[in-house]
């Protein structure tokens, strides 16, 4: 007859290893369920957040109803998931304030930390906030990589008109008195949205759209599409005029340098 056991074993001898594999299985499985609980809790945490996640196209300005010292920028926000987590990731080539950064949720509900990489070898620095009454991310810089570091002190993202529209405020602190001051800031379009330059129809100052709503700032009047954007314009008619002129000048600009190209090509 076969023996499925040795007999010189004990019952105790025999289901041991089996004991400690049923425990490794176990431990394996409880594992696992933790990591998909910390990613749910991870996504429905930053779910407030969904509005960022995108390309955008931007101008930059030092002060609001100026152009001098503006520039372009643009940026990509995404979804990142690894070793079981998930956070938003952004990427700015050619930022002038912020090049890349993680935007985690805390255990501290609703409230969030954002790790950034500085351009220019300005090293990393670390936020921490959540959002205002206003629904703007507010986030307070808590410590830099660098003593000397040129990170912002504090930094504000709003999103208006319906997500279409995203603005991000980059200020500084004064040691002393402790009071804020103006960086910079940065108003995003999101990539896609249509662009009405040349159809003879009046052309939304926030979004380049057909504007529909007249509006007036100075004795001028303009137009926007929506009330989300005539928010906007409300809200900061500088900022958006000054964009605005930024975008109609690189527009004339592409079509000089198109006609130049395509007169030398005949």
């Amino acid at each position: 007859m076969i023996q499925l056991t040795d007999p010189r074993k004990t019952p105790r001898q025999v289901l041991a290893p089996a004991l400690v594999l049923a425990a490794f299985v176990g431990a394996l499985l409880s594992a696992q369920d933790k990591s998909a609980d910390k990613l749910r809790a991870d996504k429905e945490a930053l779910a407030p957040l969904q509005g960022l996640v995108g390309k955008w196209k931007g101008s930059g300005f030092l002060r609001r109803g100026s152009t001098k010292g503006s520039w372009r920028e643009d940026t990509t926000w995404a979804w990142k998931f690894t070793k079981g987590r998930a956070y938003l990731e952004f990427n700015t080539p050619g930022a002038r304030h912020l090049r890349k950064g993680r935007l985690e949720a805390t255990r501290e509900s609703g409230r969030f930390s954002l790790n950034v990489e500085l351009p220019n070898e300005g090293g990393d620095a670390l936020y921490r906030g959540a959002k205002n009454k206003d629904d703007k991310l507010v986030l307070d810089r808590i410590k830099a990589e660098r003593k000397d570091s040129p990170a912002p002190a504090r930094i504000s993202l709003g999103l208006l008109v319906k997500g279409k529209r995203l603005v991000v405020l980059y200020e500084g602190r004064n040691a002393k008195s402790g009071r804020y001051y103006r960086l910079g800031e940065v108003g995003y379009t999101l990539s896609g949205t249509s662009i009405s330059s040349g159809s003879g129809q009046p052309e939304c100052v926030v979004t380049g759209g057909r504007g529909t709503i007249r509006v007036e700032h100075k004795g001028k009047g303009y137009t926007v599409c929506c009330k989300g954007c005539l928010e906007a314009f409300r809200d900061d008619p500088e900022a958006i005029l000054a964009e605005w002129s930024m975008r109609g000048k690189e527009e004339l600009d592409r079509k000089k340098s198109g006609g130049k190209n395509q007169a030398e090509s005949q």
